[in-house]
């Protein structure tokens, strides 16, 4: 009985060294691979740092309105008999725009033209009378009294059917009707709007501290999102004659000429009215930034030696202090040099000394 249970004591004695010898040199094996490993290098966008020179502005947004503009709306009720124009037109001053049914009123105006005439030529003849004194001064002036009152119904009536007339107090470019032919206007309903686009004026708030920096002509330059790549420049037409005391803000209106009719009136529009000379600045684009409670921050791309002999691209952290935005980039003024490659894209990946291409 003892051989046996000593063979299996010395068995199992066997088994386990195997398996902690096995453990064991994993261990070693893992450890020596760690010490001998470098990690593939990090693929990143960068972009070098360069030398701007940017305008002095203050920034805000506002809302394009035109000049002149104005929603077409009837004086009188009736049915609209005719458009005078199609969407979209360039309409001149004083063109006919649109027509309601004014057949009563020319009907009533014929009648009293009419009467007008027999009312003259009474007149005619009573002035006649009365100088060589054959009728009363009394008779006379009924006639004169009648004349006058239906002139002034003609007149009246004249300017009823006026009413009934659209026309363009102004040139420009006429929309889209809101109303068909046949259908019923009310009295005050606004059927087109007409837009003179030539000129445009844009309304803006800034701060009351900005006050000091503002001056009527200073020039302005304006970007929609219709056209992220262009700007338009106009110059400052006003400031409010009061600071609002629920905002502390003051009002500022801009004029922009728009001659290619390119903008239009009710556009989002960012605005930056230039306050003065143009400063020098290192810029960096916005996706190279880092933000953190830790502070602002890049990552710098620059050659180094191995230990081999050879040379790799490593990053650097730089922490930076920030100037203005402007169009996807930012002003640093302290962190980077201008020439300094900066990590654009892939940031997240990386930590002080990683290798990267």
């Amino acid at each position: 009985m003892k051989r046996p249970m000593a063979l299996m004591i010395v068995a199992l004695v066997l088994v386990f060294g195997a398996i902690f010898g096995f453990v064991e040199g994993k261990k070693i094996i893992i450890a020596r691979y760690l010490a001998n490993y470098e990690p593939p290098p990090v693929t990143v966008s960068a972009e070098e740092a360069r030398n701007e020179r940017w305008d002095v502005v203050i920034g805000a947004v506002g809302t394009l309105k035109a000049v002149q503009g104005i929603d077409i709306a009837t004086e009188a009720s009736g049915i609209v008999t005719k458009l005078h124009f199609k969407p979209g037109d360039n309409v001149r001053a004083g063109q006919e725009l649109v027509s309601l049914d004014d057949r009563v009123e020319v009907a009533t105006l014929k009648s009293l033209q009419a009467q007008r005439r027999l009312a003259d030529i009474n007149f005619e003849r009573d002035q006649r009378l009365i100088a060589t004194k054959a009728i009363s001064r009394t008779d006379f002036d009924k006639t004169d009294a009648l004349l006058k009152d239906v002139s002034a119904q003609v007149e009246k009536t004249e300017a009823v059917i006026a009413r009934k007339h659209l026309r363009a107090p102004f040139d420009g470019r006429i929309g889209i009707p809101q109303l068909d032919p046949g259908q019923y206007a009310t009295e005050g309903q606004a059927i087109v709007t007409l837009q003179a686009l030539d000129t445009l004026e844009v309304d803006f708030s800034l701060p009351e501290q900005e006050l000091p920096r503002l001056a009527v002509g200073q020039r302005v330059r304006c970007r929609v999102q219709a056209y992220p790549e262009q700007s338009f420049d106009g110059h400052v037409s006003a400031i409010d004659a009061k600071v609002d005391g629920n905002t502390r803000n003051v009002l500022v209106r801009a004029r922009v000429p728009n001659t290619a009719s390119t903008l239009l009136p009710g556009m989002f529009v960012s605005v930056e009215v230039i306050v003065g000379d143009a400063e020098e600045h290192v810029t960096v684009p916005e996706t190279a930034l880092s933000y953190n409670l830790y502070g602002d921050s890049v990552f710098v791309v620059a050659e180094r030696a191995r230990e081999d002999g050879g040379k790799e691209l490593a990053v650097t952290r730089h922490y930076v202090k920030l100037g203005p935005h402007r169009e996807g980039r930012v002003a640093v003024t302290e962190g980077v040099a201008a020439g300094d490659l900066v990590v654009t894209a892939g940031a997240l990946k990386l930590d002080a000394g990683t290798v990267v291409t």
